[in-house]
C-alpha cells in the first residue's frame, strides 16, 4: 500500500546512540523519528523537544515527532513558542504528538496539575496552541490559559500537525476535534478498528473531514529470527516497564522474524492503520531498523 508510512522511536542511553539511530532511520527511508515524554519518571528519560532539536540538526528529510508529549504539564504559551521554534529550526518537519498520560501521578503533582483534571487541561492546552500558532491576536480564558490580546511572534510554517494519542473514548473525541492523526498505544487490531470508526464519526458530526485524520499506531516490538530470544527480550522489558505479566500484554505487541512481523502488522493494516511507530524493547536497534526496512516494509507495500 503506497499510503503506508513508518516511524521509529530510536531510543538510546547516550546522545551518540540516539543520534546514530536518527541518522540510520533517515538513511533507511523511514518517514519519521519520535521520542516519548515524562517530566518525572523512575528511570532515565530525557526531555523530548531538546532531543528533537538535536535530531533536526543532523537530518534533512525525516519528520520529527513527540510520541507523545504530556502537553498538559506545560504552560501553553511557552509550549507554543518552543514548538514553533522547533518547526522553524527543522524546516517544517515537526509533528506534535500529545497524550493525557497519568501512569505516574508524581509528575502531575510536581507540575501543579491535578491528575483528575489532565484531560480537560490537555483539551484547553490544544485550544490555546492552535490559537497562538495562528499568529492572530488571541484572547482566551480556559482551564490552561488566561490571556488577553496576545500574539505569538513566531508563526509555525507549515502549521504544526497534532497527533493525538490515547485509546480511550475521550482521546478519540480529542482526535476528532483537534487531531491531524489518531495514534493510540497498547491496543488490539479489533479495538483499533472500533476506535477508528468512532473517531471518523465524531469528526464528521462536528463538520471535519475524516479523511484529513491519519489513522496511526504506536507499537511495542522486537525483531529477531530467534523467537525465544525475541520473546524473552520483549517480555522482560514489558514486565519491568508496566509491572504486569507479559501474557496479559502480549496482544498489544509484535515480535519474531520478518514473516511474523509482516503477518502481525497486516492485522493492524486491515483494521485501518496507515502509519506505524515502532518502539523496540531492547537489543541492537540499528540492526532491527535495517531488517524491518529491508524485509518487512517492502512486503507490506
Amino acid at each position: 500500500m503506497s499510503d503506508l508510512t513508518f516511524g521509529v522511536l530510536p531510543g538510546g542511553s547516550t546522545p551518540e546512540e540516539f543520534l546514530a539511530g536518527v541518522r540510520a532511520a533517515e538513511a533507511l527511508g523511514y518517514d519519521s523519528v519520535w521520542v516519548g515524554d515524562h517530566v518525572l519518571w523512575p528511570v532515565f528519560w530525557p526531555e523530548p523537544i531538546v532531543l528533537l532539536s538535536a535530531a533536526a540538526a543532523v537530518t534533512e528529510r525525516i519528520h520529527l515527532g513527540t510520541g507523545v508529549l504530556l502537553a498538559a504539564l506545560r504552560g501553553p504559551a511557552p509550549l507554543a513558542k518552543q514548538t514553533a521554534t522547533l518547526q522553524w529550526m527543522s524546516g517544517g518537519r515537526f509533528r506534535l504528538g500529545v497524550g493525557a498520560g497519568g501512569e505516574y501521578p508524581r509528575e502531575f503533582e510536581a507540575s501543579g496539575v491535578p491528575l483528575e483534571a489532565r484531560g480537560a487541561r490537555l483539551d484547553a492546552t490544544l485550544e490555546a496552541l492552535l490559537a497562538l500558532w495562528s499568529g492572530e491576536t488571541v484572547s482566551l480564558h480556559n482551564a490552561a490559559i488566561e490571556v488577553e490580546a496576545a500574539r505569538l511572534d513566531l508563526v509555525p510554517e507549515p502549521r504544526i500537525p497534532v497527533w493525538v494519542g490515547g485509546r480511550s473514548r475521550a482521546a478519540q473525541r480529542r482526535a476528532a476535534r483537534f487531531g491531524d492523526a489518531w495514534m493510540p498505544f497498547v491496543i488490539t487490531p479489533e479495538a483499533f478498528a472500533e476506535g477508528w470508526t468512532h473517531v471518523r464519526a465524531r469528526a464528521e458530526a462536528s463538520g471535519r473531514d475524516p479523511e484529513a485524520i491519519c489513522p496511526a499506531l504506536q507499537l511495542w516490538g522486537q525483531f529477531d529470527d530467534d523467537l525465544a530470544e525475541a520473546l524473552g527480550t520483549i517480555a522482560a522489558r514489558i514486565e519491568s516497564t508496566y509491572r504486569t505479566p507479559f501474557d496479559r500484554f502480549e496482544r498489544y505487541t509484535v515480535y519474531g522474524d520478518a514473516s511474523m512481523w509482516t503477518a502481525r502488522l497486516q492485522e493492524y493494516i486491515d483494521a485501518g492503520v496507515r502509519h506505524f511507530n515502532f518502539v523496540f524493547a531492547g537489543g541492537d536497534r540499528l540492526t532491527q531498523l535495517t531488517r524491518i526496512a529491508t524485509e518487512v516494509i517492502p512486503a507490506l507495500r
